[in-house]
């Protein structure tokens, strides 16, 4: 059975998986000498391409009779890097596409080089002589330095776009998408065999469209399979791909040779993981660094392979970072890091080393009954059913996937309650956010779906208020809104106590739906003015300027980010230029939180660059911290306070894990392909003026996927554990959550939930003030904003709020954001929990026994000390 009926919709579903593996083998990289000189200097680089090669000729005749390059750029050329006079930077030819490498050779300054024909189009290039570099990047930039090779991607090993083509061809023949969830599972199971059948048939017969398959088509063939069975987890299948195009490039293609030496290292390096219960079973094996140096698998053999292709790759390309790191952690799975790494490749682990100590966080996933094995997904947390304790619900991007609801059973145990909660048909969903949509007092899940993919539709599970969930997404009016999205937040934009809702979307406007008070919802998304196209990938929720109405920050891949000021009549005003908020140009997680305690919402923003490489030297654009300077503008402190440094962080959030009152940030790192395995990083706030990295300290260096986190107190001992869903954007790289246990400490702490009246139920958008004395001089101010939490990851509504140590003289002030009121209250008690209904003159205290997790077993991941 072909992707499609047809003999020619088979061979179109042939072409266009095969296409693109021929793509990937053939501008990755080259093999280079082992013998070659010492790499040159840096040179500051000019780029003009054009459409077609008269065009280039013409080009290089204007430049040749005197006219300016750069002024030629600006109008000529169709980079990315047009707007900044065709200059790409200051940059080492090696690290440059072979083509334009080769172009540059013997080349001096101020010198053309001859006509490179690329993908995008046909470029000159010449060395700049006195070329200023650009004070940032503009909204393209880093697409281009990743097209030229400036910045190294690697390999891609995990067979999601290949999954994703043969999905869409196969999906055409029902007609999907449809409002069937279920349709799409079986779309998304049915579509791989289809697209393994004929690529295997092919191959078999050695033909290709009656003709002779070529050695660069079988290459293409074999590599297009080995995505496919990786993407499905099937490794030692796409090992033996990986190998078949492996044996065929030594002869026919040397030049994928670095391509297909790095996958295989890789597959192997995954296969060997696999084999020994990582995925499934967490173990301080796959925490980074090493917390236990001696401990190694059991089953080495696969890690001994993937060591012997990555140093076949090394041999000739010593300098790349990705690579050796992947040779550094292989090492780690034979308990041989970092002794064993041959010197000339070691990533020392002093590199890694924090200057904090914060206590050791122990993962208790297992003991908790949270070790649910999932893709990549997102995590809510907070009470849904309205006990006091802070249930769990997960859902995965896996179509087949059904969302999880893990009630809080108040011993340190969770109960998987997906049955009966009427979730088991809810599948699929990269992320989700929850709010009290109808004022029930009950809060509600949103699924979103699409996101990285094709549009899909959301679903609106209603809360019962009895264990339950209905869905209400048609009833709702957002049934029939097709969206790419993983992102959405609530937010009340007219203060009518209803909760609106943002949909941030890809390849596609935003939309914005409005509640109107009875369950339903319009969208006024156009009218509203926030429909702008973009590739959007987060979306948080604040008032940054303290006019009373919310406003919205959206992220953006591969473009400025925007900020949307609510003007108060139900319509917004775009100022992400004037408030100096539009970087990263590649984007993800975001949100706002008061990171300094000065009364307003500051803003974080990751960056995401799927580059190993990148992520161990910080080459590229870093993430963004944004102070708010309450005047409507931001200034960038992201140097100032240490965290200019290049993350792969998907997930991502904050909480206060010492109960200082200053909140911290925890960063779950990776990307789709197995060879982005990288630490997730806890970075501890330092009373407002610097993050410093405590990974090493606590122990929370995952190594595998990030996704959804929350910060959230799950035992009710007043601190805050680290809940995290592990697992990648494919089902062959599923993981099971961690939960990271606090260790504690003496600080005290307030835990505070509101209850709105006229401002809405949840209290989203109302404002904590505490003032405190503790072991500090004077009294200080910590600030809460109620709702503001991160976009890929969701922590619970209550506030759980640190004091400081000896904490004394608590005075609360609450506003409210609908009635425009204030509530005071002094004398109040350290280390409890309590309620506080909007214009009540007293607080409710809330009685909880506090609960210990069950001890940890042993892991039962297949390791031993070495």
């Amino acid at each position: 059975m072909g992707i499609l009926d047809s003999d020619q919709g088979r061979i179109r579903g042939w072409l266009f998986i095969a296409a693109l593996a021929l793509l990937v083998v053939a501008t990755c990289c080259t093999r280079a000498s082992a013998q070659d000189e010492a790499a040159p200097p840096a040179l500051d680089l000019g780029i003009i391409v054009v459409p077609t090669m008269d065009d280039a000729h013409a080009v290089i005749k204007q430049l040749m009779s005197g006219e300016n390059f750069s002024i030629l750029a600006k109008e000529k050329s169709v980079d990315a890097t047009a707007t900044d006079g065709g200059y790409l930077g200051k940059l080492n030819p090696d690290e440059l596409r072979p083509e334009l490498r080769d172009a540059l050779h013997g080349h001096h300054a101020g010198e053309l080089t001859d006509i490179v024909q690329l993908p995008s189009g046909f470029a000159i290039l010449k060395i700049l002589t006195g070329a200023p570099p650009t004070s940032d990047l503009n909204p393209r930039r880093i697409s281009s330095l990743v097209g030229t090779g400036a910045i190294h991607i690697g390999a891609y090993v995990a067979g999601l776009p290949e999954a994703n083509l043969a999905f869409q061809e196969y999906a055409k023949k029902y007609g999907w998408p449809d409002h069937s969830i279920l349709r799409g599972c079986e779309i998304r199971t049915n579509s791989l065999a289809a697209a393994i059948a004929p690529i295997r048939e092919d191959l078999a017969s050695g033909l290709f469209q009656g003709a002779p398959l070529t050695p660069a088509k079988r290459i293409a063939g074999h590599t297009t399979l080995a995505q496919l069975y990786a993407y499905t987890g099937r490794m030692e299948d796409s090992v033996r791909e990986w190998k078949a195009a492996y044996d065929l490039a030594q002869t026919d293609e040397p030049a994928a040779l670095p391509n297909l030496e790095e996958s295989l290292g890789t597959s192997y390096l995954h296969l060997s993981e696999i084999e020994n219960g990582i995925y499934r079973n967490n173990s301080d094996i796959d925490l980074f660094p090493p917390l236990h140096p001696n401990q190694s698998f059991k089953k080495t053999e696969e890690s001994k392979q993937a060591i012997k292709y990555f140093l076949e790759f090394l041999q000739q390309q010593p300098d790349d970072l990705g690579v050796r790191w992947q040779l550094n952690l292989a090492y780690v799975t034979l308990g041989e890091y970092p002794s064993g790494v041959p010197a000339a490749f070691l990533i020392p682990e002093k590199d890694f080393a924090s200057k904090q100590d914060v206590g050791r966080f122990v993962d208790v996933a297992s003991a908790a009954g949270l070790n649910i094995f999932r893709s990549a997904g997102g995590l809510l947390v907070d009470d849904f059913d309205n006990d006091g304790l802070l249930d769990a619900v997960v859902s995965s991007q896996d179509m087949c996937d059904p969302v999880h609801f893990f009630h809080n059973n108040g011993d340190g145990t969770f109960a998987n309650r997906t049955k009966e909660a009427g979730l088991l048909n809810i599948l699929g969903g990269l992320n989700m956010v929850a709010a009290d949509y109808n004022n029930d007092g009950c809060i509600d899940i949103l699924v979103l779906r699409g996101g990285w993919e094709f549009p899909q539709r959301m679903s609106l599970m209603r809360n019962n208020c009895n264990g339950t969930f209905t869905d209400v997404t048609d009833a709702s009016g957002l049934g029939s809104t097709l969206v790419e999205s993983q992102s959405a937040a609530w937010a009340d934009i007219d203060n009518d106590g209803f909760l609106d809702l943002f949909v941030a979307n890809e390849n596609g406007p935003a939309k914005l739906f409005h509640n109107k008070g009875d369950g339903t919802f319009e969208e006024i998304g156009h009218a509203a003015g926030i429909d702008q196209v973009a590739y959007s990938k987060g979306i948080a929720a604040a008032d940054y300027d303290g006019d009373g109405y919310m406003d919205f920050y959206v992220s953006n891949q591969n473009g400025p980010n925007f900020l949307y000021h609510n003007n108060g009549n139900l319509t917004f005003t775009e100022v992400g230029r004037q408030a100096g908020v539009q970087e990263p140009a590649y984007s993800f997680a975001t949100w706002f939180f008061d990171y300094d305690n000065d009364g307003w919402p500051d803003i974080f923003v990751e960056n995401f660059l799927p580059s190993v490489a990148e992520s161990v030297k910080t080459y590229a654009e870093t993430m963004k911290l944004y102070r708010n300077r309450h005047d409507g503008t931001f200034e960038d402190v992201t140097e100032q306070v240490g965290l200019d440094k290049v993350y792969m962080p998907m997930g991502a959030n904050f909480g206060d894990i010492d109960n200082d009152g200053y909140l911290d940030i925890y960063l779950g790192m990776g990307a789709p392909s197995y060879t982005t395995m990288m630490p997730h990083e806890l970075l501890r706030n330092d009373q407002g003026k610097s993050f410093v990295n405590v990974t090493q300290s606590s122990g929370t260096g995952e190594l595998h996927k990030g996704h959804g986190i929350a910060f959230a107190d799950l035992t009710r001992h007043g601190r805050e554990d680290i809940v995290a869903v592990i697992g990648g954007a494919v089902p062959g790289d599923k993981h099971t959550m961690r939960v990271f246990a606090n260790p504690g400490n003496r600080n005290n702490w307030l835990n505070v939930r509101l209850v709105g009246v006229k401002t809405n139920r949840e209290a989203i958008g109302a404002q904590i003030h505490v003032t405190v004395q503790d072991g500090n001089a004077t009294p200080r101010s910590i600030y809460r904003t109620v709702g503001q939490t991160s976009s890929f990851g969701t922590n619970p509504a209550e506030q759980n709020i640190g004091l400081g140590p000896g904490a004394h003289d608590v005075t609360l002030d609450i506003s409210w954001p609908a009635s425009k009121t204030r509530q005071h209250f002094t004398g109040v008690a350290v280390d409890q929990f309590i309620q506080i209904k909007e214009f009540a003159n007293e607080f409710t205290r809330r009685e909880f026994h506090p609960f210990n997790f069950p001890k940890p077993s042993p892991s039962t991941a297949a390791s031993h000390p070495h």
